[in-house]
């Protein structure tokens, strides 16, 4: 025992760790054994006593149906054969009663045959088996009254009273053998609770003594936890510290050395700091990628959504089209443009196209697209809109192009092509319809509305 004392840490961890996680083991084992005994007797319960329980409630159904045709006939008396209707009734009630009878016993039996073959049934098993006795001594007085309700039919009205008496035993006789078989049952299912129950008061014994044992180890193991955790965290904070040191390394790393009420409360100090650097950072670069995403789908000059935008667009659009959904599409450029730049000079003509957009935004929809798909030509996507909606907003915009007065800016006209969604329309054929649609309003004399 000295000599123990006198060793080395290690060898001293390294022993009590073997005794605590022995004794553990073999609780554990007790335990394993302990929870699969419990187990399977639970299965039983489940398995064999509680279908059992059901053949119970469905047998006494069956008993209480089978005295409602029995009080029907003793009431009608030796009348009961010269009702043809009474007669049909009772011979399907008392099949059906047979029938379902057998039936529920049948599966008693090879609920208690099945358990008996594969091992289900650990508990009681001299009266599980006398049961299965009782339940064919019960076929049998089924059987017995099966045979003695044809005679009592075929014997007819001259014989009621004997016939009747007989019957009436054998029904009295199949009825107390029922009820002693449910009895019996429901016994050995009271009998098999209380032993699965009593199973259950000693695993809680069991996980007593596992929980004490898992306590004093924990007690070592905490002390253990507590020394690692504190050179982890050390570590984690000088991790830290060179991140800091990477994302600002012109910084001081003492920002970093917070003071907190534990080692914990200090890292969270630390990598809240650290959260914030990076947050900081990730927004600066969302920033600048919806910059560069802005440059890349935008007009430089009218800040309409460019070509390349434009190709993206009509083919989501074409493919939620086919799946139900509907759009209408607008072309349209600027009437005489090549006059205003050579009357005017190509800076009026580029505020000619802002004055433009700016103007069509203003009477479009949030959900509406804008695009500038060539010099002065531009489409308009409008989503779940129908052609004759899309061409009375087209005549509106022409309108109101039409009756623009802006100081220092010449008048102008639009012309418009406008047509929607057509089944197995693909990209080209809906612009290209569009696009003669255009064409026709600029043949009639431009500043004009086509819609097709």
């Amino acid at each position: 025992m000295f000599n123990w004392l006198n060793v080395s840490m290690t060898r001293k961890i390294s022993s009590l760790s073997f005794v605590l996680l022995s004794f553990l083991f073999v609780v554990i084992l007790y335990s394993t054994y302990q929870t699969q005994k419990i187990y399977k007797e639970m299965q039983e319960v489940a398995e064999i006593d509680i279908p059992l329980s059901e053949v119970i409630a469905d047998i006494e159904i069956l008993q209480l149906k089978q005295h409602l045709l029995m009080e029907g006939i003793r009431l009608q008396g030796d009348t009961f054969f010269a009702d043809e209707v009474s007669q049909t009734k009772s011979v399907k009630g008392f099949d059906e009663f047979s029938q379902l009878l057998s039936a529920q016993l049948d599966k008693s039996i090879s609920i208690l045959h099945t358990g008996m073959i594969f091992g289900s049934i650990r508990i009681k098993v001299e009266e599980h088996q006398s049961l299965i006795q009782q339940i064919s001594v019960l076929h049998s007085h089924r059987v017995g009254f099966e045979n003695l309700f044809s005679r009592f039919l075929n014997k007819g009205e001259e014989h009621y009273s004997v016939s009747w008496a007989e019957l009436e035993k054998q029904d009295n006789l199949l009825d107390s053998q029922a009820d002693e078989l449910l009895v019996n049952i429901d016994q050995l299912t009271m009998k098999v609770a209380a032993t699965v129950e009593k199973q259950e008061r000693d695993f809680m014994v069991v996980n007593a003594i596992l929980g004490f044992s898992a306590f004093a180890i924990g007690g070592y193991l905490t002390l253990y936890t507590i020394l690692s955790f504190r050179q982890k965290v050390g570590s984690l904070r000088g991790q830290i510290e060179s991140l800091h040191r990477s994302i600002s390394p012109d910084e001081s790393s003492d920002a970093t050395r917070n003071k907190g009420s534990d080692e914990l409360d200090q890292l969270e100090k630390d990598l809240k700091i650290l959260m914030a650097r990076f947050s900081l950072e990730k927004d600066n670069r969302d920033e600048v990628e919806t910059q560069l995403i802005e440059l890349a789908t935008r007009d430089k000059l009218t800040g309409a959504f460019n070509r390349h935008k434009w190709d993206e667009q009509i083919k989501d659009e074409l493919a939620l089209a086919n799946r139900g959904h509907h759009f209408s599409l607008i072309l349209l450029d600027v009437d005489h443009f090549k006059k205003i730049n050579d009357a005017h000079g190509h800076d009026v003509g580029d505020n000619v196209l802002k004055l433009l957009v700016n103007t069509l935004r203003k009477r479009l929809r949030e959900t509406d697209m804008l695009f500038r798909i060539g010099g002065e030509e531009f489409a308009v996507l409008l989503r779940d809109t129908n052609c004759e909606d899309a061409g009375v907003l087209a005549e509106q915009l022409r309108k109101k192009i039409e009756t623009l007065n802006e100081d220092g800016m010449p008048a102008f006209t639009i012309s418009l092509g406008v047509t929607d969604y057509q089944d197995f329309d693909d990209q080209s054929r809906i612009v290209k319809r569009a696009d003669i649609l255009l064409y026709e309003a600029k043949g009639a004399g431009r500043n004009r509305v086509m819609i097709g």
